[in-house]
């Protein structure tokens, strides 16, 4: 976007800055979208004659609070790269996106000529958070194109393309990387499945919260095998993730047998990075999420699964088994995680949307 904006936060951040409580704070700038809404538009009265016939793009309902943060958004830097090089940042624009996060009027009133919708969260009515439920139909209706974990028709729904969280962690350049091939999406399926755990230790837990009691239940029980680390903020007694790795979690896992790597709800389709962590680390993942796991996609045999508020006598005992037995550990920890199926199923859902994201800018902004 050119030109110095006359805020440079959002408005809402100099409203809130004097509330000392943090987590109040987060709330008030996530829920009050418009107030949100006036910050930017008093910004855009300042640089709106810096783009004057420009095509233009603008994140509605996302963490973001300030129009430079939307630079980072994958789909602004691949239309921009690819299809429209002079693609400015802008309030009133002709390519609108989307995510789950608070309210649905700005998303239903918009009047942009292409609208994207994005989750990567559960929005499903057992979501965590209950404001994501009102985000379940994934907007299909109302936007030209859809992204979310759910498994639909996409015969039916041309607009959907199901495109959960994981792709984009583990294959950078599915999208916004036009010389990116099957080949690269096998080197990492490759990566994952040759990867092999240190064994240094027993069992992690990277968690900041236990909104739903199963990673309580699984600590409760899984430490009476032997001693879990956290270095998160959720039974924290390590700080290792951060003192000794940076921050970079996967680095820090492959020191460990087994990762337990519950997901945050149980929705049909929902998967996210978590179980994908601890293969790429070389753990054996203790799981707790949507028992389906990616169908075809992912070897089921090659994880544990942990069932929430049942006795699961006998996966403790393969998780102490394996822990005390290098050979079973091995031989179990060697299995094919990721079937070569997917090359072929992330190439489809590339394939999927930039023939309808070219579709939409050749009819609508050409």
């Amino acid at each position: 976007m050119s030109g110095k904006l006359l805020l440079k936060k959002n408005l809402i951040e100099y409203l809130v800055w004097v509330i000392p409580i943090r987590s109040i704070r987060n709330k008030i700038r996530i829920d009050s979208v418009y107030l949100k809404d006036l910050g930017y538009k008093i910004n855009y009265n300042h640089y709106k004659n810096n783009i004057k016939n420009k095509k233009t793009f603008f994140v509605r309902n996302d963490w973001s609070v300030n129009e430079n943060e939307f630079s980072q958004n994958v789909f602004f830097n691949l239309i921009k790269k690819y299809y429209i090089n002079d693609l400015e940042i802008s309030y009133k624009a002709d390519i609108e996106y989307f995510g789950p996060v608070g309210k649905r009027y700005f998303l239903e009133h918009s009047k942009a000529k292409i609208k994207i919708f994005y989750t990567g969260e559960c929005v499903s009515n057992n979501a965590i958070d209950s404001t994501w439920a009102q985000y379940s139909d994934n907007c299909i209706n109302d936007v030209d194109l859809s992204l979310s974990f759910d498994r639909l028709d996409e015969d039916k729904y041309k607009n959907y393309v199901r495109f959960p969280v994981w792709i984009s962690y583990n294959f950078y350049g599915i999208l916004n990387n036009k010389d990116y091939t099957k080949d690269d999406i096998k080197k990492v399926i490759d990566n994952i499945n040759n990867a092999k755990s240190k064994k240094n230790k027993f069992a992690s837990l990277v968690a900041s919260h236990d909104a739903t009691n199963i990673r309580t239940q699984m600590y409760d029980k899984i430490s009476k095998i032997d001693s879990i680390n956290c270095p998160g903020k959720l039974f924290h007694n390590d700080d290792t993730l951060k003192q000794d790795f940076n921050n970079d979690k996967i680095e820090y896992l492959r020191d460990f047998k087994f990762n337990i790597c519950p997901e945050n709800t149980i929705s049909d389709g929902y998967i996210t990075e978590k179980l994908f962590d601890a293969f790429k680390s070389g753990c054996i993942p203790i799981y707790n999420g949507d028992e389906n796991i990616e169908l075809d996609l992912v070897n089921k045999n090659a994880l544990l699964f942990f069932k929430k508020d049942e006795d699961n006598t006998a996966v403790i005992k393969e998780i102490e088994k394996l822990h005390k037995d290098d050979k079973l550990f091995d031989a179990f920890q060697k299995q094919v995680k990721i079937y070569d199926s997917m090359v072929d199923y992330l190439w489809e859902r590339r394939v999927k949307i930039l023939n309808r994201l070219e579709t939409l800018i050749n009819e609508r902004l050409k």
